[in-house]
């Protein structure tokens, strides 16, 4: 059983590790590319780990998923979230992990005054959508031409969950 808890500054280094690996494995899920973090000090790490609030599963003391939520930071828009920085080692999917630790988060966010959670996911990541799905997302738009990798454009699917 995989254990899920938030992320500090003190998982900067492991935190690097799975960003990085999700990047070179999955270019066109991320809005920011590898390029934008390969490069970086432990200390970028940190500063993203105490700016945002993020989550990791863990297996035999191994880092195997990640997501993160960035509350809205205006005081009209303190009731909204986006969760972003999602990705899941190959071992840790199809387990339902992603789909508890994104759930902890939701009740979490609501805690501090989130009342809806958004994101945005590549349409062809079907894994990922119906996994949303299941936990209460639903589609609200498209975003067509999203993302561009490699001279490509990638649409992405926008969900809201009202929590």
């Amino acid at each position: 059983m995989s254990q899920i808890r938030r992320l500090t500054h003190v998982d900067a280094e492991i935190f690097r590790e799975i960003r990085i690996e999700g990047f070179r494995n999955h270019p066109t899920a991320f809005g920011s590319g590898l390029v934008n973090v390969i490069d970086q000090p432990l200390s970028f790490f940190e500063g993203w780990l105490a700016d945002l609030n993020a989550y990791g599963a863990f297996e035999d003391n191994e880092l195997v998923a990640v997501a993160a939520f960035a509350q809205g930071k205006g005081a009209n828009v303190r009731h909204t979230a986006n969760l972003i920085a999602v990705y899941a080692r190959p071992q840790a999917r199809g387990k339902g992990i992603m789909g508890r630790m994104v759930e902890m988060m939701c009740q979490d966010a609501k805690q501090e005054g989130v009342e809806q959670m958004s994101l945005c996911v590549v349409t062809d990541n079907q894994a990922a959508i119906k996994t949303y799905l299941k936990l209460g997302f639903e589609h609200y738009g498209l975003a067509r031409k999203a993302i561009k990798y490699d001279g490509q454009y990638y649409d992405e699917d926008l969900m809201v969950r009202f929590l």
